[in-house]
Protein backbone atom coordinates (compact mmCIF):
# COMPACT_ATOMS: atom_id res chain seq x y z
CA UNK A 1 0.00 0.00 0.00
CA UNK A 2 1.11 3.55 -0.31
CA UNK A 3 -0.45 6.94 1.24
CA UNK A 4 0.25 10.00 -0.35
CA UNK A 5 -0.03 13.76 -0.18
CA UNK A 6 0.54 16.61 -2.46
CA UNK A 7 3.28 18.97 -1.44
CA UNK A 8 1.70 22.77 -0.75
CA UNK A 9 -1.37 22.04 -2.85
CA UNK A 10 -3.46 25.32 -2.21
CA UNK A 11 -0.02 27.24 -3.13
CA UNK A 12 0.52 24.91 -6.05
CA UNK A 13 -3.14 24.82 -8.01
CA UNK A 14 -2.30 26.27 -11.35
CA UNK A 15 -5.40 28.72 -12.22
CA UNK A 16 -5.30 28.09 -16.06
CA UNK A 17 -5.82 24.21 -15.55
CA UNK A 18 -8.18 24.54 -12.84
CA UNK A 19 -10.18 26.46 -15.28
CA UNK A 20 -9.69 23.75 -17.93
CA UNK A 21 -11.07 20.75 -15.78
CA UNK A 22 -13.99 23.14 -14.78
CA UNK A 23 -15.03 23.63 -17.84
CA UNK A 24 -14.22 20.15 -19.22
CA UNK A 25 -17.47 19.45 -16.56
CA UNK A 26 -19.62 21.71 -17.77
CA UNK A 27 -19.60 24.69 -15.56
CA UNK A 28 -21.56 27.80 -16.67
CA UNK A 29 -19.83 31.17 -17.55
CA UNK A 30 -21.09 32.85 -14.85
CA UNK A 31 -19.57 30.01 -12.36
CA UNK A 32 -16.30 30.37 -14.51
CA UNK A 33 -16.08 34.31 -14.17
CA UNK A 34 -17.00 33.66 -10.28
CA UNK A 35 -14.21 30.96 -9.65
CA UNK A 36 -11.42 33.28 -11.86
CA UNK A 37 -12.44 36.36 -9.72
CA UNK A 38 -12.00 33.81 -6.57
CA UNK A 39 -8.72 32.23 -7.87
CA UNK A 40 -7.52 36.07 -8.24
CA UNK A 41 -8.07 37.17 -4.75
CA UNK A 42 -4.60 35.51 -3.12
CA UNK A 43 -2.73 36.14 -6.23
CA UNK A 44 -1.55 39.98 -6.17
CA UNK A 45 1.44 39.16 -8.72
CA UNK A 46 -0.76 38.25 -10.96
CA UNK A 47 1.10 34.73 -11.43
CA UNK A 48 -1.20 32.66 -11.98
CA UNK A 49 -1.05 30.03 -9.39
CA UNK A 50 -2.20 29.37 -5.35
CA UNK A 51 -5.58 29.75 -4.15
CA UNK A 52 -6.01 31.03 -0.32
CA UNK A 53 -6.51 27.49 1.66
CA UNK A 54 -9.31 29.20 4.15
CA UNK A 55 -11.67 30.84 1.26
CA UNK A 56 -15.32 29.38 1.30
CA UNK A 57 -14.96 28.17 -2.21
CA UNK A 58 -11.67 26.54 -1.49
CA UNK A 59 -12.46 23.07 -0.77
CA UNK A 60 -14.75 22.74 -3.21
CA UNK A 61 -12.07 24.01 -5.94
CA UNK A 62 -9.13 21.49 -4.47
CA UNK A 63 -11.39 18.58 -4.70
CA UNK A 64 -12.20 19.51 -8.19
CA UNK A 65 -8.67 19.89 -9.23
CA UNK A 66 -7.60 16.41 -8.68
CA UNK A 67 -10.76 14.57 -10.24
CA UNK A 68 -8.19 13.39 -13.27
CA UNK A 69 -6.53 11.35 -10.90
CA UNK A 70 -9.97 9.97 -9.38
CA UNK A 71 -10.86 9.29 -13.11
CA UNK A 72 -7.39 7.72 -13.57
CA UNK A 73 -8.04 5.11 -10.32
CA UNK A 74 -11.10 4.19 -10.61
CA UNK A 75 -10.42 3.27 -14.27
CA UNK A 76 -7.44 1.53 -12.93
CA UNK A 77 -9.65 -0.15 -10.54
CA UNK A 78 -12.07 -1.80 -12.89
CA UNK A 79 -8.96 -3.12 -14.76
CA UNK A 80 -7.07 -3.94 -11.66
CA UNK A 81 -7.25 -5.51 -8.01
CA UNK A 82 -6.50 -2.08 -6.66
CA UNK A 83 -8.47 0.22 -3.98
CA UNK A 84 -7.81 3.92 -4.34
CA UNK A 85 -9.50 6.46 -1.49
CA UNK A 86 -8.81 10.37 -1.66
CA UNK A 87 -9.62 13.17 0.78
CA UNK A 88 -8.52 16.18 -0.51
CA UNK A 89 -4.69 16.13 -1.38
CA UNK A 90 -4.78 12.87 0.94
CA UNK A 91 -4.90 9.50 -0.99
CA UNK A 92 -4.26 6.12 -0.19
CA UNK A 93 -3.21 2.82 -2.96
CA UNK A 94 -3.70 -0.88 -2.17
CA UNK A 95 -2.26 -3.13 -4.78
CA UNK A 96 -2.11 -7.31 -4.32
CA UNK A 97 1.17 -7.24 -6.16
CA UNK A 98 4.41 -4.96 -6.97
CA UNK A 99 3.51 -5.06 -10.64
CA UNK A 100 -0.02 -3.82 -9.88
CA UNK A 101 1.37 -1.29 -7.52
CA UNK A 102 4.42 0.08 -9.74
CA UNK A 103 1.48 0.47 -12.45
CA UNK A 104 -0.71 2.31 -10.11
CA UNK A 105 1.79 4.96 -9.02
CA UNK A 106 3.12 5.54 -12.57
CA UNK A 107 -0.16 6.47 -13.35
CA UNK A 108 -0.39 9.03 -10.06
CA UNK A 109 3.11 10.36 -11.62
CA UNK A 110 1.89 10.85 -14.88
CA UNK A 111 -1.33 12.52 -13.49
CA UNK A 112 0.39 15.24 -11.23
CA UNK A 113 3.08 16.05 -14.08
CA UNK A 114 -0.36 16.55 -16.30
CA UNK A 115 -1.94 18.60 -13.43
CA UNK A 116 1.49 20.63 -12.72
CA UNK A 117 1.36 19.00 -9.08
CA UNK A 118 4.27 17.21 -7.19
CA UNK A 119 4.03 14.58 -4.49
CA UNK A 120 5.25 15.75 -1.06
CA UNK A 121 8.61 13.95 -0.45
CA UNK A 122 8.58 13.23 3.26
CA UNK A 123 4.59 12.76 4.00
CA UNK A 124 4.58 9.42 1.81
CA UNK A 125 4.11 6.13 2.83
CA UNK A 126 5.18 2.59 1.24
CA UNK A 127 4.60 -0.71 3.39
CA UNK A 128 2.50 -3.60 4.12
CA UNK A 129 -0.75 -3.47 5.13
CA UNK A 130 -0.44 -5.90 7.60
CA UNK A 131 1.92 -3.20 9.60
CA UNK A 132 -0.55 -0.81 9.44
CA UNK A 133 -0.62 2.46 8.55
CA UNK A 134 -1.58 6.21 9.30
CA UNK A 135 -4.12 7.80 7.44
CA UNK A 136 -6.68 11.41 8.00
CA UNK A 137 -5.52 11.13 11.74
CA UNK A 138 -6.21 7.53 12.51
CA UNK A 139 -4.01 4.48 12.57
CA UNK A 140 -5.28 1.43 10.88
CA UNK A 141 -4.54 -1.83 11.31
CA UNK A 142 -5.77 -5.11 10.26
CA UNK A 143 -8.20 -6.99 12.31
CA UNK A 144 -8.19 -3.98 15.06
CA UNK A 145 -10.54 -0.91 15.24
CA UNK A 146 -9.39 2.81 14.56
CA UNK A 147 -7.56 4.54 17.19
CA UNK A 148 -6.04 8.37 16.96
CA UNK A 149 -2.50 8.46 15.55
CA UNK A 150 0.86 9.51 17.09
CA UNK A 151 0.05 12.76 15.19
CA UNK A 152 -3.23 13.21 16.28
CA UNK A 153 -2.09 12.73 19.57
CA UNK A 154 0.70 15.40 19.29
CA UNK A 155 -1.55 17.91 17.95
CA UNK A 156 -3.96 17.43 20.82
CA UNK A 157 -1.61 17.91 23.31
CA UNK A 158 -0.10 20.64 21.93
CA UNK A 159 -3.11 22.70 21.75
CA UNK A 160 -4.21 21.16 25.57
CA UNK A 161 -1.11 22.50 26.71
CA UNK A 162 -1.42 26.08 25.27
CA UNK A 163 -4.81 26.26 26.94
CA UNK A 164 -3.30 25.30 30.22
CA UNK A 165 -0.37 28.03 30.13
CA UNK A 166 -3.09 30.53 28.80
CA UNK A 167 -4.71 29.94 32.21
CA UNK A 168 -7.51 27.74 30.94
CA UNK A 169 -9.88 26.41 33.54
CA UNK A 170 -10.41 23.09 34.25
CA UNK A 171 -14.23 22.87 32.54
CA UNK A 172 -12.45 24.25 28.94
CA UNK A 173 -9.74 21.87 29.29
CA UNK A 174 -12.22 18.84 29.26
CA UNK A 175 -14.66 20.23 26.93
CA UNK A 176 -11.60 20.72 24.16
CA UNK A 177 -10.89 17.48 25.25
CA UNK A 178 -14.27 15.82 24.96
CA UNK A 179 -14.65 17.80 21.31
CA UNK A 180 -11.28 15.81 20.29
CA UNK A 181 -12.88 12.84 21.40
CA UNK A 182 -15.84 13.94 19.35
CA UNK A 183 -14.26 14.18 16.56
CA UNK A 184 -12.17 10.68 16.76
CA UNK A 185 -15.31 9.03 16.78
CA UNK A 186 -17.68 11.13 15.02
CA UNK A 187 -19.49 9.25 11.97
CA UNK A 188 -17.20 5.77 12.74
CA UNK A 189 -19.62 4.17 15.10
CA UNK A 190 -18.18 1.03 15.98
CA UNK A 191 -15.00 1.49 13.99
CA UNK A 192 -12.88 3.44 16.46
CA UNK A 193 -11.74 1.87 19.90
CA UNK A 194 -13.80 3.59 22.72
CA UNK A 195 -10.89 2.36 25.26
CA UNK A 196 -10.19 5.05 28.12
CA UNK A 197 -12.44 7.84 27.30
CA UNK A 198 -12.82 11.13 27.81
CA UNK A 199 -11.05 10.73 31.31
CA UNK A 200 -8.29 8.78 30.55
CA UNK A 201 -7.55 11.35 27.83
CA UNK A 202 -7.89 14.51 30.08
CA UNK A 203 -5.83 13.16 33.27
CA UNK A 204 -3.30 11.72 30.88
CA UNK A 205 -2.73 15.41 28.96
CA UNK A 206 -2.84 17.11 32.53
CA UNK A 207 0.35 14.50 33.14
CA UNK A 208 2.20 16.00 30.46
CA UNK A 209 1.68 19.20 30.95
CA UNK A 210 3.24 18.69 34.42
CA UNK A 211 0.13 20.48 35.95
CA UNK A 212 -0.71 20.96 39.41
CA UNK A 213 -3.92 21.75 41.56
CA UNK A 214 -6.44 20.74 38.15
CA UNK A 215 -9.01 17.87 38.92
CA UNK A 216 -11.54 16.85 36.68
CA UNK A 217 -14.33 19.34 36.46
CA UNK A 218 -16.89 18.75 39.25
CA UNK A 219 -20.25 18.19 36.58
CA UNK A 220 -18.01 15.58 35.03
CA UNK A 221 -16.18 13.60 38.19
CA UNK A 222 -18.72 10.81 37.48
CA UNK A 223 -18.58 10.33 34.09
CA UNK A 224 -17.61 6.62 32.74
CA UNK A 225 -14.43 5.84 31.72
CA UNK A 226 -16.29 5.46 28.05
CA UNK A 227 -17.57 8.70 28.60
CA UNK A 228 -20.31 8.62 25.27
CA UNK A 229 -20.78 12.53 26.10
CA UNK A 230 -18.06 12.69 23.97
CA UNK A 231 -19.84 12.25 20.92
CA UNK A 232 -22.66 14.61 22.05
CA UNK A 233 -19.75 17.10 22.69
CA UNK A 234 -18.14 17.46 19.11
CA UNK A 235 -20.33 20.35 17.92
Amino acid sequence: MARFDVARYYESIVHARLLEILSARGASPQSMAVVQQYLQLPDGQRAGVGMTAGGCLSPLLGAVMLTPLDEAMQQLMRETDIYYVRYMDDFLILAPSRRVFRRAIKCVHQVLRDLQLRLHTEKRFIGRVCRGFDFLGYTVTPGRRLRPSAESHRRLLAKFRRLYEQGASATALWQYVARWCGWLRGGLAGLVSRQGGIRRVFVRNLRACGARGVAIPPRYQWAPATDSDADSASG
